[in-house]
């Protein structure tokens, strides 16, 4: 995550298990219908990321959802500049691929909680 301050860049950046298992199921699994995928981890090991869903609709729109909590998680101080870029990086031998957004206004915006919805 970044954002249009002064600060040191990246404000967030969290790590994701690329499989396995978490708690009594796997910590990734493919979504019905037209696909994506579905990331869940409730105890937030390794950097604090709970959930996360990437679906890509018949349109190539993209759906990204990321929630995180817990003291793994670094939250940086809130009351972002705007605008946000969140990035989405995914590295294996293959490659990288990058899914990115960015947000020119928040639905929340404040010291306690950032939220945004892209179009």
């Amino acid at each position: 995550m970044y954002d249009a301050s002064g600060s040191a860049q990246p404000l967030l950046a969290s790590a994701v298990l690329p499989g396995g298992t978490c708690g009594a199921g796997p910590c990734w699994k493919r979504l019905p219908g037209d696909g994506g995928y579905r990331y869940r981890n409730r105890a937030g090991a390794p950097d604090g990321v709970s959930h996360l869903k990437l679906r890509v609709s018949r349109g190539g729109d993209v759906q990204l959802v990321l929630k995180g909590r817990g003291g793994n998680l670094k939250v940086p101080s809130l009351g972002l500049v705007m605008p946000v870029r969140m990035q989405l990086v995914i590295g294996d031998t293959t490659g990288t691929t990058c899914w990115d957004s960015s947000f020119t206004s928040a639905v929340r915006n404040d010291p306690t909680a950032f939220r945004a919805n892209g179009s």
